[in-house]
């Protein structure tokens, strides 16, 4: 696992992962919070032989990612959800997110950074974000279906 620190003045107050779907114990990840699934929302850059196997770190997969029809959209929307949720718990509570891909190392990866640095931006660094990047090291799996 992989994890990326936004500090913040305050403490961490959002923690986001990154998952790939398929992987044995993904579904164990899923436990509380908002969930966002990409597995069909978003092109796949693993499709695209020189990015396969790179990650959603990778400046050019990050880009491929987000410059996708609709990707923009989805992390506006899904920071602005995870920024009322926080507003909504008590103080030194934390707030999750989970996204999901096939394998966990582009999509899931890069809008889970991307939403990350767009709450922590909004907060304008007075709280902190973590994000977890639980498959990003694993083998990239065969296509389905």
């Amino acid at each position: 696992m992989q994890t990326t620190h936004l500090d913040g003045l305050g403490p961490v107050a959002a923690v986001i992962r990154s998952i790939g779907f398929r992987h044995e114990g993904a579904h164990d990840l899923v436990t509380d919070g908002l969930y966002l699934d990409l597995r069909t929302a978003l092109r796949n850059p693993a499709d695209d032989p020189t990015m396969r196997y790179r990650t959603g770190l990778d400046g050019d997969v990050y880009a491929h990612v987000l410059a996708t029809p609709g990707a923009r959209e989805v992390i506006a929307r899904t920071a602005v959800q995870l920024r009322v949720l926080a507003d909504e718990v008590p103080a030194g509570r934390l707030v999750r997110l989970t996204v999901a891909c096939q394998g966990g190392r582009h999509r899931s990866v890069a809008v889970a950074e991307a939403v990350a640095h767009e709450i922590w931006t909004a907060w304008e660094g007075e709280r902190g974000v973590e994000v977890e990047h639980h498959h990003i090291d694993r083998p990239v799996l065969p296509a389905s279906g």
